[in-house]
């Protein structure tokens, strides 16, 4: 008898084409659905929570996926790490009802972004480098600006998958640790690149190459081509995913 199984999955993404199974590409799916085959002998699917672009980072990714093979949940924790390679790794497994998916089920998807405003060696990879000077009493008031029910085009990529492009935004704000900034976003669902257009339209304000009442038009029209550029994926993490 099937059971589903529910783990959360931590990855740097560095060296992966996103989290989504593609034919010749090394994806993060890929690879644990290739750790599951070596664990199990079973081919199979699964499904993540959020399909994280190329080199967007995940601490807390959650995937479900149904096994026939009656092993442990410590045996499936430890011996998928033990197939996994070194920059993917799984933090927890368990069983679940048969119903749950872990992406329609999510009601909340939290996000942060990092920027280092000065030269790092440790955190290169985990980080936006950023020297300029910025206007860091801009961003939070801007962050303010993305709380509530909106649509949110003006800041995903022109085709979605879903058939309207409104989210709500529960929480959305910046914050400082020593010589990072960090910004900090949960809403109950994403679109794609959403995050990473934020943070660069808003950088821009920072940086003095628009302003805040432009930043509002900007979000107001609805149109990518209004946006800034995206911020580096490096920068971005998928932090945790709630479900009721």
């Amino acid at each position: 008898m099937k059971r589903n199984i529910k783990v959360v999955v931590e990855y740097e993404g560095t060296a992966y084409h996103g989290w989504q199974y593609q034919d010749n590409l090394t994806t993060v799916q890929g690879c644990l659905e290739e750790a599951i085959y070596k664990l199990s002998g079973e081919r199979l699917r699964v499904t993540a929570a959020g399909r994280t672009d190329t080199g967007v980072h995940a601490r807390g990714q959650v995937v479900n996926f149904q096994l026939e093979k009656d092993l442990p949940m410590h045996s499936i924790e430890m011996g998928l790490n033990h197939h996994l390679p070194d920059d993917i790794a799984v933090r927890s497994a368990a069983v679940v009802a048969p119903e749950f998916n872990a992406r329609f089920d999510a009601t909340r998807r939290t996000y942060q972004y990092y920027i280092s405003t000065e030269r790092t060696a440790l955190m290169r990879a985990f980080c936006w480098q950023l020297f300029q000077k910025l206007d860091t009493s801009l961003l939070n008031p801007l962050a303010e600006k993305l709380l509530g029910d909106h649509d949110f085009g003006a800041f995903s990529r022109v085709q979605v998958q879903s058939s309207h492009k409104r989210c709500i935004v529960y929480e959305s704000f910046w914050r400082q640790e020593e010589n990072v900034w960090i910004y900090r976003v949960g809403a109950n669902r994403f679109l794609h690149g959403m995050v990473r257009t934020i943070v660069g339209t808003i950088i821009d304000v920072a940086r003095g190459k628009s302003s805040e009442a432009e930043f509002e038009k900007i979000f107001a029209s609805r149109n990518r081509k209004a946006a800034g550029a995206a911020a580096p994926a490096k920068g971005l993490v998928l932090e945790k995913v709630d479900y009721n």
